[in-house]
């Protein structure tokens, strides 16, 4: 009687599940979709954890590393840089949604044979070569100010500016998703204006990183192992003016994202999960940068 009684509670469960998601595809806000996402999850403990287990399903493909040649990667790292600074500088960004900070908003686009790219752009009080170095330098210690990453291990260097690493992020959407684990091809560079590498004034710095597998990081039972597709953070220095009249540094900070989270996720939840993601994380940007200066850091 106990598993006919379960039985039909998760098969009602799937029919009420489809049809919430019915009805959330046809939200014409954020806020709204925000809402009706919140009273979903409140639909009881079937309910809750049929999505759960629908997002966070995990891939049965086999695991197949082998290491590439320092020069297969440097041409991979190269690439993704490009193509990051490419989808940056599209004209056709359109407007996800904007920040309670002034002047944050999280934007999107779609790319040929990438889908869809989301873009965050804000202003953070620090300067442009401090922030860079702190990420170019200091990966292993973002976790320790910034908890939307939980974990990052380096794993090897490649070349100047190329690298290895392991990274496991926090999960999103009100909790429905789980937290993804990642390896990633990181490249690290000074920028001109037309996005060529340069060492001599440069216009912005970008930390780009594409997935790749290697051998010794398969996936884990308990993670979720998510595919960037690409991704980037662009740091462009910028001068303003006190109320005082004194001259300071800031960043103008973009974040660059297209992630594949893997399991079956609606849109409308990506669109959630990676916006409130980008906001969330600009805030422990802000609050790292305010501490440094307060150290006297910069």
């Amino acid at each position: 009687m106990e598993g006919v009684l379960k039985e039909r509670a998760n098969k009602i469960t799937e029919e009420e599940f489809k049809k919430n998601l019915n009805e959330l595809e046809n939200v014409e806000t954020q806020e709204e979709m925000e809402k009706k996402l919140d009273n979903l999850m409140k639909g009881g403990f079937f309910l809750t954890n049929w999505m759960k287990s629908l997002f966070n399903k995990s891939s049965n493909e086999e695991f197949k590393a082998v290491w590439l040649s320092i020069d297969e990667y440097k041409q991979q790292a190269e690439e993704s840089l490009q193509t990051s600074w490419r989808i940056l500088n599209l004209p056709t960004w359109r407007l996800e949604k904007r920040g309670s900070h002034r002047g944050d908003i999280v934007e999107s686009v779609n790319v040929d044979q990438l889908g869809k790219v989301y873009r965050f752009t804000g202003i953070v009080d620090c300067p442009a070569k401090f922030l860079y170095e702190e990420f170019k330098n200091n990966m292993a210690k973002l976790p320790e100010w910034n908890p939307t990453i939980l974990k990052t291990e380096f794993i090897k260097e490649i070349g100047p500016g190329v690298d290895l690493s392991y990274q496991v992020t926090a999960g999103g959407g009100r909790g429905i998703i789980a937290p993804r684990d990642f390896v990633i091809l990181r490249r690290t560079a000074a920028l001109s204006r037309d996005g060529r590498v340069t060492d001599t004034e440069p216009y912005c710095y970008m930390t780009s990183g594409i997935s790749v597998q290697v051998p010794g990081y398969p996936p884990q039972k308990d993670m979720v192992r998510g595919h960037n597709k690409v991704g980037s953070w662009v740091m462009k220095p910028k001068s303003t003016q006190t109320s005082g009249g004194k001259i300071e540094e800031c960043t103008i900070f973009h974040w660059l994202m297209c992630c594949d989270l893997k399991g079956k996720i609606p849109q409308f939840v990506l669109d959630a999960a990676f916006a409130t993601v980008m906001l969330d994380y600009i805030v422990h940007v802000r609050k790292f940068a305010a501490e440094s200066k307060a150290k006297g850091l910069f």
